[in-house]
């Protein structure tokens, strides 16, 4: 398959406001994807054109005979003629099978094509872009929204094409046959145009808003649904079908809108079509009359009266489709204009000469996170910490304090704003992301386990990894024994992030996945303070286990998890307000002395 096209340097579009050259900027882009399917597209092409040639000349056979033909009394022509009309009739009907088949067929690998950049761009996308875009958004656009874009795909181009050939065959066909008459058919037609491009900003908009009201729907739906045991436990059904109500309220008012717009642009048009069969009735009943027309003429352009006018109704449901696709592809657009706002510099470390030993330094790092206003204050105020090679670092703090923003500015999940941080010497920066977060192994105080089973869960720390180091692995992390306990092992479901395990067994198995990939910088987030004694207890062995001549970094609350790591950071607002062992936090009687005192952590 070809890499995916370049939108890093496509226009700056707002929705429904980009000038002509943004317009075709845009489209630019979306017509690249034909050209993934290079031997499809022709055949489409060529389907498309040989299907109008021969509803074309299927009216003109008809005049033939009715002009010549029969008035002359020759038989042996009127069938010759008569099987040509049949012979044209199922070829139609067979290219109009090969057109659904093939033309469908591309519009649904071009969608394909679509539906995997967005997921590679995603998942290329830095934290915040997630942390301010709803998840439902993101389903909604690479879901429904490709789905509207590969009706497009594969209709539009093709009615567009194939209306315009009808369109002009049959005005040359008829041009030839009474000039004047064929003048006349061409009246309504810029009045219809002209109608149609009078609603376009308002249909465009209307089908934007539909779009994203539509994505409001799942996002609430997803809301409720993930929260469902909160939504019980506190009984407020009530509450989230209100929530519920109104966004399907909002879509419904949208819906309807669009409804609205639509019926008045097809009642208009319909209203110039019938308009223009009337008046050609009437004109060609008095063209008759003044001899300027004769009968033969009037029935022939009558045929072809519907094959001028039907195409350009198509043509207006390909103008309407065109605008649904477009706000589609506009949010799809969109998304893959994000820039990731971190990213490897251009000669980024891809691996390592040597065996990386963990050390770890902490340079005046500030921080605050993107989306915060400039006189909010830093989440980190100026950090300095150095992390010796296969020590332990335990960070404590009231909530708040910029405990987990540190630890997740080593993997660069952000970035600095201001100062460096160094893995052995050399600065995160100059490491590519894949390595850095490669020697990076994170437990977090919820761990999301995959909607697959025991086994993949944990083999995503090392999809390669053998049936011995995946088992080795479990027993390590003191898991071994109850997955072995299932009557499916290892094949058991986890069920939707784990809700078919406890809180324990969840940690344990993000601990078996850790120790798969057998990192040299590990950071605990609180891994334990969610957790009863009995599973504390057994996670607390298989961390300390997983901790040996590792760099770890522990963010703890429980006095257990930290009172025997080489050195503790207290951190309070954003600062680092004392740094020392165990014992000489309690003497310096201090902050650490009153968290202690507290058992606040």
């Amino acid at each position: 398959m070809a890499p995916p096209p370049h939108f890093d340097n496509g226009p700056e579009v707002t929705p429904g406001k980009y000038t002509w050259a943004q317009h075709k900027a845009l489209l630019k882009t979306f017509f690249r994807y034909y050209l993934y399917h290079k031997g499809l597209s022709l055949t489409a092409l060529g389907i498309i054109v040989l299907t109008p040639v021969f509803s074309t000349v299927r009216p003109a056979l008809v005049y033939r005979c009715l002009d010549k033909y029969l008035p002359d009394r020759n038989l042996s022509m009127l069938y010759v003629c008569i099987g040509g009309i049949v012979l044209l009739t199922l070829l139609n009907i067979f290219f109009e099978y090969v057109r659904g088949r093939w033309v469908s067929a591309l519009g649904v690998r071009m969608e394909t094509n679509m539906r995997t950049d967005m997921f590679q761009h995603i998942q290329k996308l830095s934290f915040s872009y997630f942390d301010r875009t709803k998840t439902a958004h993101i389903m909604s656009r690479i879901t429904n929204d490709l789905s509207l874009i590969a009706g497009v795909a594969s209709n539009c181009p093709g009615d567009l094409i194939s209306a315009v050939l009808l369109v002009f065959g049959g005005m040359f066909v008829m041009y030839s046959i009474n000039p004047w008459l064929a003048l006349f058919m061409l009246v309504p037609m810029p009045a219809a145009v002209f109608w149609a491009w009078k609603l376009r900003p308002a249909l465009r908009n209307i089908y934007r808003k539909i779009r994203e009201d539509v994505a409001e729907v799942n996002s609430q739906v997803e809301n409720s649904v993930q929260g469902i045991r909160e939504v019980k436990s506190y009984t407020n059904e009530a509450l989230e079908q209100r929530k519920f109500d109104g966004v399907n309220e909002r879509y419904r008012e949208a819906q309807e809108r669009g409804m609205r717009i639509s019926a008045l642009f097809h009642c208009g048009m319909m209203f110039f079509f019938h308009g223009y069969s009337m008046m050609f009735i009437g004109i060609g009943i008095l063209m008759i009359y003044y001899g300027k027309a004769t009968s033969a003429q009037v029935l022939t352009f009558f045929l072809y009266s519907h094959q001028v006018t039907m195409p350009i109704i198509r043509m207006a449901g390909c103008f309407q489709q065109y605008l649904q696709g477009l706000s589609a592809y506009e949010r799809f657009y969109e998304v893959m204009q994000e820039v990731p706002e971190i990213q490897d510099a251009p000669h980024a470390i891809q691996s390592f000469d040597k065996p990386l030993k963990g050390k770890i330094e902490i340079r005046n790092v500030s921080f605050k996170y993107p989306d915060m206003k400039e006189e909010e204050p830093l989440v980190l105020d100026h950090i300095n910490l150095d992390i010796p090679a296969g020590s332990t670092l335990a960070v404590v703090g009231e909530s708040g304090a910029g405990k987990t923003t540190l630890a997740g500015l080593i993997p660069r999940f952000y970035e600095v704003c201001e100062g460096d941080i160094l893995l052995d010497g050399i600065s995160i920066r100059n490491i590519s992301q894949s390595l850095l977060r490669k020697n990076v192994g994170i437990v977090q105080q919820s761990p999301f386990l995959f909607d697959t089973t025991i086994r993949e869960n944990i083999l995503f720390g090392k999809p390669d990894a053998s049936e011995e180091e995946l088992r080795t692995a479990a027993r390590l992390a003191n898991i071994a024994d109850f997955i072995e306990s299932l009557p499916d092992g290892y094949d058991s479901r986890c069920g939707e992030n784990g809700v078919r395990l406890s809180g324990g067994q969840k940690q344990r198995i993000s601990i078996a996945r850790v120790f798969l990939k057998n990192p040299p910088v590990l950071i605990f987030d609180e891994a334990t303070s969610a957790l009863d004694n009995q599973s504390e207890a057994l996670v607390q062995e298989s961390m300390d286990r997983l901790c040996t001549s590792r760099t770890t970094i522990i963010i703890a609350h429980r006095l257990s998890t930290v009172k025997n790591a080489d050195r503790i950071c207290c951190m309070r607002h954003g600062k680092v307000v004392e740094f020392g062992t165990h014992e000489e936090l309690l003497a310096a009687n201090g902050y650490y002395k009153e968290l202690y005192t507290m058992h606040s952590f």
